[in-house]
């Protein structure tokens, strides 16, 4: 027991070793800057509104959320689907990499709905990778308008070309999806031989098909991604605002909706909460390409918004904790 917190208290110190050393960078190199990021928060016609918008669509990730648990046959009323919602953004950011919010979510659905802990998490599973492959998506579509935005240095035709690859590699997911059947499935067949060989392995098999029972609702697929991409087109609008608030009206419109899923796909990459450090040297990197200098700054009004976010999700749970059991992950 001893040494497993030990070795957890030196992967903190390592990540937030990293966040330091990062933000010492980024402030020396002059893309990251306290003063700057005050000032835009006074801009109350720009950053006000953008941060109201990063708010709404919480509830619309809600909604698609929704969506995901009633194909499951999982029936929620819409206030407790809200409140584990704001509940698993607590966890996100709380306790990183250790309790999830997924997790967190998919444990309390299996005590409220006894047997449905597993399409519980095939439904957050399914609201993740709805979620990234919508990112890729408007990204992939913003690059076909304005194809040679990106032309100039090799880190711009390389992020270019690994841009078009994701497209194609999300489009295909969603043919395999759709268009072989169960029977026909090299993929779960594979999964199955592992579980014969491990029992373990069953897990994979039972977060594939979590993933696969969407095969049969194609209309509710098609709504959860239509709406994501309408979600992620906003926060592209909400990384232009902060932008604007910055001091930054130079930068090409079309190009941020290139460059910021790109940014928030990083982010995705568990270091420290709400994607601080590895967020912020990648905007910083990715508006560099737009001569900007405000990338870092930018994202850090956008995790500003997301903390008070979480922190509405941790009242929720100092509320909701008062008369439902602690989240445990025995199996």
């Amino acid at each position: 027991m001893t040494k497993i917190f030990s070795s957890k208290y030196i992967k903190w110190f390592l990540k937030i070793t990293f966040v330091v050393v990062l933000f010492y960078f980024l402030g020396k190199k002059g893309f990251l800057s306290l003063d700057a990021t005050k000032k835009a928060l006074l801009q109350w016609d720009k950053s006000v509104p953008a941060m109201a918008a990063l708010f709404f669509l919480t509830f619309l990730g809600i909604i698609r959320w929704q969506w995901l648990l009633y194909a499951q046959d999982i029936r929620l009323h819409w206030k407790r689907t809200i409140q584990l919602h704001f509940i698993g953004q607590f966890f996100n950011v709380a306790l990183p990499g250790a309790v999830s919010g997924d997790f967190v979510k998919a444990f309390y659905i299996a005590h409220e709905v006894p047997g449905k802990r597993s399409p519980a998490f095939g439904s957050i599973l399914f609201d993740r990778v709805s979620g990234l492959s919508a990112l890729v998506l408007v990204s992939g579509f913003a690059l076909g308008l304005n194809y040679f935005s990106l032309e100039g240095t090799a880190l711009m035709s390389a992020v270019r070309l690994l841009l078009i690859i994701a497209t194609f590699c999300v489009i295909a997911f969603y043919g395999y999806l759709f268009l072989i059947q169960e029977h026909h499935d090299p993929m779960l067949r594979f999964f199955r031989y592992l579980e014969s060989k491990f029992s373990r392995a069953g897990s994979l098999t039972r977060i594939y098909m979590g993933l696969r029972h969407y095969h049969f609702y194609r209309f509710t697929v098609f709504k959860v991604i239509a709406l994501s991409i309408l979600i992620h087109i906003t926060v592209c609008w909400v990384f232009l605002s902060f932008a604007y608030a910055l001091g930054d009206f130079h930068i090409e419109r079309y190009t941020v909706f290139i460059i910021v899923p790109i940014g928030l796909l990083v982010t995705a990459i568990p270091v420290m909460p709400a994607g601080i450090g590895t967020g912020h040297i990648a905007f910083a990197a990715l508006f560099s390409l737009l001569n900007s200098k405000r990338g870092a700054d930018i994202f850090s009004l956008f995790v500003l918004t997301q903390l008070f976010i979480s922190a509405i999700g941790g009242i929720v749970y100092l509320k909701f904790r008062a008369h439902e059991p602690k989240p445990t992950f025995e199996k």
